[in-house]
């Protein structure tokens, strides 16, 4: 598939996400999560970074309750101006509607820095070098120019993984694009 642009990418990976049935959007997150939480990296992490999935975005509930029950600590992203803090929860219930809707940390979440811990990063779509196209916001980016020691795993469905995608020299990369 040739995009040229990286809306159009955003648009056509949006439709496709909204089309898939609620049993291939469950099986391709179990699937995910399986792999993930097989990571060497992940496996000996004392905390993993993780987005709060929503939209149809490659799904996250499953993998964050993985990770709680192997006993890590697992953060969240909440914006707080143009940045992305982490803090962190143990499950739903420290979770609240935030910015575009987005679930994200109560404030009586503890913030969390830890600048090696594995980030599992959303995206609308990822190529084989591991380039992102995200929503546009630039958040991961700057907080990827901020703390450029974390593993990155995007995570995404099989039409969200392309051969190649344009890519701009500000765009931070992905170590492992996962897929089911």
């Amino acid at each position: 598939m040739e995009m040229s642009s990286k809306n159009e990418i955003r648009e056509w990976v949006k439709e496709n996400r909204q089309a898939l049935t609620q049993k291939q959007e469950m099986e391709w997150n179990d699937s995910i999560c399986r792999k993930i939480l097989s990571l060497r990296s992940i496996r000996q992490a004392f905390c993993v970074y993780c987005y709060v999935s929503f939209r149809h975005e490659a799904g996250t509930e499953k993998l964050i309750q993985g990770l709680l029950e192997m006993g890590k600590y697992v953060a969240v992203p909440k914006v707080e101006g143009k940045k992305l803090v982490f803090y962190a929860i143990q499950g739903k219930k420290d979770l609240e509607s935030g910015v575009m809707g987005i679930m994200e940390p109560k404030s009586s979440c503890l913030r969390i820095r830890d600048e090696f811990a594995p980030v599992i990063v959303p995206g609308i779509a990822f190529d084989r070098e591991g380039h992102r196209i995200g929503y546009g916001g630039g958040y991961y980016d700057r907080f990827f120019d901020e703390e450029p020691d974390h593993p990155r795993f995007g995570i995404a469905y099989p039409f969200q993984l392309f051969d190649s995608l344009p890519a701009e020299a500000h765009d931070k990369g992905m170590d492992m694009v996962i897929t089911p």
